[in-house]
């Protein structure tokens, strides 16, 4: 099933370690009913920073870039991707559209 699905079914699985706080605003941005879900209620985005998951966070050090990153994974180089799983079939380049089928040609 696709994820699309199983947000709609309600399907999501988070494994044990996962945080509660940030479990319950997953949840919440993937509500499937639009009344409800994070992001879209009166608040807007600030339902979002309201939670208690971003609670120890210093929104105003954050913006200032003031915060250093809990993890930087090791590169050898800008072009590096060597920290991202392997997805069978990626490396396949999706077929040529002729000009004259172009759908977004006149964009």
């Amino acid at each position: 099933m696709g994820i699309y699905q199983k947000i709609l079914a309600g399907k999501v699985y988070f494994p044990k370690y996962f945080d509660k706080n940030a479990k319950a605003l997953v949840k919440k941005l993937l509500m499937a009913d639009l009344s409800k879900r994070y992001g879209n209620l009166k608040d807007g985005s600030a339902d979002i920073l309201g939670n208690k998951w971003f609670f120890s966070l210093d929104l105003k050090k954050l913006e200032a870039y003031e915060i250093p990153a809990p993890y930087k994974p090791t590169m050898k180089d800008d072009q590096d991707t060597s920290n991202f799983e392997e997805i069978p079939g990626s490396k396949e380049l999706p077929p040529t559209v002729p000009a004259s089928q172009d759908p977004f040609a006149d964009w």
